[in-house]
């Protein structure tokens, strides 16, 4: 079978680029907690950008104890061009991608038609992290995304966490922060992308230990 045009692909993703950045000056923002002993979602709708006390304080009403805005102990971060990790042994898989640009930008990007209906193979990704902390972790996702019109659009994760992330509406930044308890053998999650989802643009999945901060009436 005779390959693309490429004429054609550099059209293709010069429309896609053009895309990208005409969402960025209508963006949104949204963060989503996720309490990972139950599946339970809270999310926030923002009118700027996620700022840390904020986020912490979301973080906080999941009654685990109040997480500082700033990490304690190891961080592990995989994105687009870091998707592996040797030691320990940490990585990111990614399933029928739309496009995912190898210059300056760092992101996975979808792109799913209006009529999109759920699969046993759908598009998405999974991320492994071998060595967790030993402690209550949060696992941090951020992407972008929007939905079509009229439509919710869900990421269902699975595997360690189990829940679903809604998404309405026009473009937007979306920050998970998922608090929960590794199991030894390591975190694994698969995010699957669902009918209703217009476009997603993946940046970076992060597993930290949860800072929490003591009673000083205590001992």
């Amino acid at each position: 079978m005779d390959g693309a045009d490429p004429s054609e692909l550099a059209r293709r993703d010069d429309l896609i680029r053009r895309q990208m950045a005409e969402r960025t000056e209508r963006q949104g923002w949204v963060h989503h907690v996720v309490d990972g002993d139950t599946g339970e979602v809270l999310t926030t709708r923002l009118d700027r950008p996620l700022a840390p006390l904020s986020r912490a304080e979301r973080l906080a009403r999941l009654g685990h104890g109040p997480p500082l805005p700033g990490p304690w102990g190891p961080v592990y971060k995989l994105t687009a061009r870091s998707p592996y990790q040797a030691t320990p042994l940490n990585w990111l898989a990614q399933y029928h991608v739309a496009i995912s640009l190898s210059d300056a930008q760092d992101y996975i990007g979808w792109s799913l038609p209006k009529d999109f209906q759920s699969t046993s193979d759908p598009p998405g990704f999974s991320a492994h992290f071998s060595e967790p902390p030993s402690q209550r972790c949060v696992l941090t996702l951020v992407f972008a995304a929007s939905a079509w019109d009229g439509a919710v659009g869900h990421i269902s994760f699975v595997g360690t966490v189990n829940a679903e992330i809604p998404i309405a509406g026009g473009w937007a930044n979306h920050t998970v922060d998922i608090s929960t308890v590794p199991p030894a053998d390591g975190v694994h999650t698969w995010a699957n992308l669902g009918p209703g989802l217009h476009s997603v643009d993946f940046n970076s999945i992060t597993l930290q230990a949860e800072r929490v901060i003591l009673d000083p009436t205590i001992g």
